[in-house]
């Protein structure tokens, strides 16, 4: 990978990233990463933007329960993998960058063991790119 500075990097320079990920792991269907709040950011092909919106926002969610639960019962530091099992498959989420995350349909046999740790292996090469801002709101149009 380039030595391009996050600020010049574009959404969708990571999908060849996450196509490489969908095929050297078995069972894996789709990837995306996403922001904190549920923006999609790079996805694979295959999902659509529909779907990647919809599993931008659910995936947000599930990261979001998860910080609640660490500040309820944990040490309140944080969240890290996060698993939902389903009918007819899997979602693995797991943190990648400040502020994004990375997130994996996987087929319900996948083996959960490697595709966590391709996972995580493909977050520790590209973290650093994976920066996303929280949004702003504009206060220029306040209407109390």
């Amino acid at each position: 990978m380039s030595t391009t500075d996050a600020s010049h990097t574009t959404d969708r320079d990571f999908d060849w990233l996450l196509e490489n990920l969908k095929e050297k792991t078995p069972g894996i269907r789709h990837v995306l990463v996403l922001t904190r709040d549920g923006l999609k950011m790079s996805f694979t092909a295959g999902l659509g933007l529909d779907g990647a919106d919809q599993l931008s926002a659910l995936a947000a969610g599930i990261q979001s329960l998860s910080l609640s639960a660490s500040a309820e019962f944990g040490d309140g530091i944080g969240a890290g993998q996060a698993m939902v099992e389903f009918a007819g498959g899997l979602l693995l989420i797991v943190p990648a960058g400040d502020g994004a995350h990375l997130a994996v349909v996987a087929e319900e046999d996948g083996e959960v063991g490697l595709i966590a740790h391709n996972m995580n292996e493909l977050v520790e090469q590209i973290g650093v790119y994976l920066t996303a801002a929280p949004r702003q709101t504009d206060n220029s149009d306040d209407r109390r």
